[in-house]
Formats: structure tokens, sequence, C-alpha cells
């Protein structure tokens, strides 16, 4: 993966300057940032294990998680297996979207992954129990289906021992929007047949090498700084839509607090050319934009010789249109001033999606220090959860 900081307006010495005098390379660290601590062997292979026997079972598995326990999962997923159909998400507590969920599946070949870093996410124990109770009703046995991922000493680890399901723990330093390469993303990710090592190394390049995040970190606050509060992300790619709710999350949650953040913003190109690139370009001048160009397509048809309308299109790759859509909004951009960071993705693998994530993990802690804001908790998010708990106590079932 490439990232690009020349047309960021910010000369990139100017961006090394920064992370030198606020020593952001010794930040990462195990301690500064625990995420960065990467499962080891011994580990993985008995999470293969596990996995390989809920796969002997099950041709589905249904991924139950909120926000940060499930997120990073669809992102890799949509992007590089483009929902092959082996994983489901139960992530919300819409009943409509949990009906079609328990409706569309094969129980008898079908598992779930229940995963709450508390044991005690208030959408996903819902789930949970009507889970069980479907499972009961059909004669189907729970600890054959079910495994459980969470805080050790939870909940959810107290019920796995209950069922006889495998339980994986989550490492207690770790948050949920920081937890795709803990068993949070790994067992789905194994599950759907992913390759979890090149997904593992892309990360680990990053850790090994964290200049580029950290300059990333430093660019989106240098500009937050002159006024620049919105940060907007902006794949050309159709499946990295749920990468950008992947980075809403880390980059609001972590930073929106004390009065601060950059609140993110995203679009898909080239879609969203046809409804928001003329805000960008001819709007106020608040934002730093994060474009992301897929350069290697694993089917790129060609158009014919004889074509309709718009003879320039003749004997074109669909790559070569979707390329030159990316270079006319980035060109829009520059000649508005606006300020680009561009990543180029050699092709939506696991080797770069792992890269990519682990970046932005790092890019995001480095960023909060530089804001002064602690961005591991969300105490703002704790205050719904507790007035949904006191509406729900209040009510007799």
């Amino acid at each position: 993966m490439e990232v690009i900081f020349s047309d960021s307006l910010i000369k990139e010495e100017k961006l090394e300057e920064l992370i030198e005098e606020e020593g952001l390379r010794e930040l990462v660290n195990e301690r500064e940032m625990p995420f960065i601590k990467l499962i080891g062997r011994k580990e993985l292979k008995r999470l293969k294990e596990e996995v390989e026997r809920l796969k002997e079972r099950s041709s589905t598995l249904v991924v139950v998680g909120m926000g940060g326990s499930s997120r990073g999962v669809k992102a890799v997923d949509e992007a590089i297996g483009k929902r092959r159909g082996e994983l489901l998400f139960i992530d919300n507590i819409d009943p409509d979207l949990i009906v079609k969920v328990l409706e569309q599946i094969n129980w008898e070949e079908s598992s779930f992954a229940f995963i709450s870093k508390s044991g005690r996410t208030l959408e996903t124990v819902a789930a949970l129990n009507l889970i069980l109770e479907e499972l009961k009703k059909r004669g189907i046995e729970a600890g054959k289906r079910c495994l459980f991922i969470g805080d050790g000493g939870n909940s959810f680890n107290e019920l796995s021992k209950r069922y006889g399901a495998p339980f994986f723990p989550i490492p207690e330093e770790v948050g949920g929007r920081f937890s795709v390469f803990t068993a949070v993303g790994l067992v789905p990710l194994l599950f759907a047949g992913y390759r979890v090592e090149e997904f593992l190394e892309g990360a680990k390049g990053v850790v090994e090498n964290p200049l580029k995040a950290l300059k990333l970190a430093a660019a989106k606050y240098l500009h937050y700084e002159k006024g620049r509060k919105i940060s907007v992300v902006m794949p050309y790619s159709s499946y990295m839509g749920e990468f950008t709710e992947w980075y809403v999350q880390l980059w609001g949650e972590s930073l929106g607090k004390d009065g601060k953040g950059q609140t993110p913003l995203k679009a898909v190109g080239t879609a969203s050319q046809h409804a928001i690139l003329q805000l960008f370009v001819d709007g106020p001048d608040d934002k730093l934009y994060q474009l992301f160009f897929v350069e290697g397509y694993r089917r790129d048809p060609k158009l014919p010789k004889e074509v309709e309308i718009l003879p320039y299109l003749s004997g074109k790759r669909i790559s070569e249109v979707m390329e030159a859509e990316f270079i006319g909004t980035l060109h829009a951009l520059k000649s508005k001033s606006r300020p680009v960071i561009t990543f180029k993705l050699k092709e939506l693998s696991e080797r770069e999606m792992g890269e990519l994530m682990m970046s932005y993990l790092i890019g995001v802690v480095a960023a909060g220090k530089l804001m002064g804001v602690n961005p591991y908790g969300q105490p703002a998010v704790e205050i719904g959860k507790r007035v949904a708990r006191e509406i729900l106590s209040s009510r007799r079932g």
C-alpha cells in the first residue's frame, strides 16, 4: 500500500518534524497501543482448531456483535470476499434485520459467534437469548453451534462453560473498535477461509515501520488546527463501504471528546461524485480528503471496439474508466487547493487490508495525543446505554 502526502498541502518534512517533536514514534509500544501485540502462533493454532471443528458442522457463521465487535470483520469480508455468504451479521437490534437473518439461514448448517467485550451488551444479549431459544425449539445443541468472545471472566465466559461451547478471550486492555486483530476479527475470518496470516503480516509491517501511520495522524491534526474539522474518506471501490463505517466509528468515537473531534464523513467513488462532490470542490474549505484507489482487479471487462454514444470508450477496460474518474476528482479537489491524502492499494487483499486498518489504529492514537484527547473509552455513549437499561428495567415483560 502506498500513501501519498504530496497533495496534502503540508510538506512531508513538516510532518516528520511534528512526529519527532511530539515523540510519536515512542508512542508505538504495547503499553500505549496494546492492540499492536498481535496473536502468537500457538494461540492462532488453537483458534484454527476450534474453527475447523465448527466448520465440520456448519457452512454459515452468524456473527452477533455491535459496533467494534463486528464492524472490522464486515469491512474485511466485504472488501476481499465480496460477501460470499459464509458470514452473516446481526449488528443491530432492528427486529426486521434479526427476523430476516434468522429466516434465511439453514439452522442445521449454521453456527453463531456471540461477541461482546463486557458480555453484557444490551443488543447482543437480546439477540443471544432469541437465538438460544430457537436452537432449543429445534433440538439443536447450543454447545456445538455457539462460540463466545469477550473478556475473560465475564458472563459470556460463564455461559460458554455452562453450554460446553468454545470461549475466546479478548485481551483486557484492547477495546472493541481496536479489536479486529484479536479473536473478534480472526475467528470469523478463519471460518470464512480468509488468509489470516496475510492479514496479520500486513498489520505487523505497519507496527515495525509506523512512519506513514504517524504522518497520517500529523497531517490530520495540522489540518484540524487550521479549522478543517471534517475528515472525508472516499474509496473508489463499491466494496470498501464497510471500511468507511469502520473508520467512522474509530475516528469519531476515539477523538470526539471534551469538545474536540474531527467529524468523519464517508463517501464512495464514483457514486458520490453525483451527490456530494460539488460540495467538496466548491463548498466550504473545512475538510481533509482521504481518497483510496485500488490498482488491481480480479476481473476487468473490456468494452467493445464499436461503442454507442461515447466513441472515446472504444476498447477501454472498465478499470480505465474508474481510474479516469478518480484522477478527475483528484484534479478537481487540487484545483481548489483542497488537501488530499491518497492511498493506493495494489488490490483488495488480506495483506493490504491488514496494513490499511493497522495504519488507522496507530494513527488515531497518535492523533489523540496531538489533540490532547484520550482515544480509549466512549463515556458519552455510556449515557445512552444507561438510559436504555433503566427504561427496560422499569417495564414489565
